[in-house]
């Protein structure tokens, strides 16, 4: 028996270690002799049924691809490059919100409302910037920082505390030097996405939080370049604009080492090559492909939404979001939900679209109530918010309450410390949240989150119907 289980063991082990063994060879050509890269472009077919098909294949990768890149494109344009925005700043500038989130929050969507937010859209293209963080004395914080892909970094009060400190935030290829107490940051591309949490536990706390907003500043070291014209926003619905952005994208901010495989073949589209997008839609077979593979995408994304993360009690848990190297349709599936999203090392978020009978979460049908045993481990805070399914944004209601956390007042917990939360369209005390007359999802939320969540100890318990 012992000898059976020894075998068994490491074969195990040996499958899991073939398992994470198994990545491609790579090479580097430019170190071999006499390697000659071509010097003409990659041939269209000439066909044109076999033109369509090929545009429709590499119109869908390019759709699955930048979708992410895009959404971000959008909101810098609207805060750092329009003039005649409502929310034009500029760039290496904040942008703050100096009140809670509520519905119709235009930033992104599926948004916290017991944080306050401000936005900073970085060009580093000239040289770094610097950020200066106050102490917040304990009050938790996260300068979020996303590349145009959606990948995040973090300064916050997980990684680095809450006495405060001055970071030089710059690209990989800058070299210059780094001033006495200041701390080098470095970031993948020199446009990048800051989106700033201060937690702001209720309204009584906002003047306090919005002094702590302002004492964050940025600095540019450099002048920043004249911009000539830039493309006008997009979305996946228009594959022309989507393309344009895309094509800015690749070429301005640029790709990791490892994509550029598979970036070049965009050309084709007019993306990061000789040829422009509206060339490449002036072919009618080339742009019903293109259209395709479009529809293609936004159908694989629409369907794959439900799938961020592993199934556990009806609640989704997240996988690697916030860090997703290669895995696109995961990558613009999470960010269809809402751009912004943070590791979970950082921000760990269940969400749930089903009770625990399977069925969708509908205020139109039933009530519902979430009783955990102990509250989710946290070592900042934990809230459970509720969101349209519909419109991905937080739910009117009289009494503009959107969340039980466990900084609302008044919160009750069990004598053995569980906490009851109640959903309906009547809702009433500290521990109950107004839905809609319709579909909703609930999102649970731990900013640093503790060990018995990351390790799977602690999971929430399925949301159950309430007789009415």
């Amino acid at each position: 028996m012992t000898q059976k289980f020894h075998i068994l063991t490491m074969a195990a082990t040996l499958a899991m270690a073939a398992a994470v063994q198994a990545e491609p060879r790579s090479y580097d050509a430019a170190k071999t002799d006499q390697f000659l890269n071509p010097l003409a472009e990659d041939i269209v077919p000439d066909d044109a049924p076999s033109r369509t098909l090929h545009m429709r294949h590499t119109g869908y990768n390019a759709a699955m691809f930048g979708q992410v890149a895009v959404l971000t494109y959008n909101q810098i344009y609207a805060q750092a490059i329009d003039k005649t925005s409502a929310r034009f700043v500029g760039f290496n500038r904040f942008a703050h919100d100096r009140d809670l989130a509520g519905p119709g929050y235009a930033t992104f969507k599926t948004p916290n409302a017991d944080t306050l937010y401000s936005n900073a859209y970085l060009d580093l293209s000239q040289g770094p910037v610097l950020l200066t963080v106050p102490p917040t004395r304990g009050r938790y914080y996260t300068v979020n920082l996303l590349d145009l892909y959606g990948n995040a970094t973090n300064i916050s009060a997980r990684t680095h505390g809450t006495s405060g400190g001055r970071y030089m935030v710059a690209t990989t290829d800058w070299g210059g030097d780094v001033p006495k107490g200041v701390t080098l940051f470095r970031v993948t591309q020199p446009y990048m996405w800051i989106l700033m949490r201060i937690e702001a536990e209720s309204p009584a706390v906002l003047p306090e939080v919005r002094r702590l907003q302002d004492a964050f500043t940025l600095e540019t070291t450099a002048p920043l370049p004249a911009r000539s014209r830039l493309p006008a926003p997009g979305t996946i619905d228009d594959p022309a604009a989507f393309l344009k952005i895309l094509d800015w994208v690749v070429e301005q901010a640029g790709v990791r080492n490892e994509e550029l495989a598979l970036v070049h073949g965009f050309r084709d589209l007019g993306v990061g090559g000789p040829r422009t997008v509206d060339e490449a839609l002036a072919d009618d077979a080339a742009k019903q492909g293109i259209m395709a593979g479009f529809a293609d995408a936004r159908t694989v994304i629409a369907s794959s939404v439900a799938q961020n993360g592993v199934s556990s009690n009806g609640w989704r848990e997240p996988l690697d979001i916030g860090r997703y190297g290669f895995n696109y349709n995961y990558r613009a599936s999470v960010n269809s939900l809402g751009t912004g999203a943070n590791v979970r090392l950082e921000n760990f978020a269940f969400t749930t679209f089903e009770d625990a009978d399977g069925e969708p979460l509908d205020g139109a049908k039933h009530d519902y109530v979430l009783r955990m045993a102990s509250p989710p481990p946290a070592d900042f805070f934990w809230s459970v918010t509720a969101y349209d399914r519909q419109t991905q944004e937080l739910i009117p209601n009289a009494g503009r309450k959107y969340l039980v956390s466990d900084n609302s007042e008044g919160l009750i917990r069990g004598d053995d410390g569980s906490i009851t939360i109640i959903f309906s369209q009547q809702a009433e005390g500290p521990n109950a949240i107004p839905i809609p007359d319709g579909p909703f999802y609930l999102a649970l939320r731990a900013q640093g989150p503790g060990r018995k969540m990351l390790d799977g100890t602690w999971r929430p318990t399925p949301v159950a119907k309430l007789q009415r």
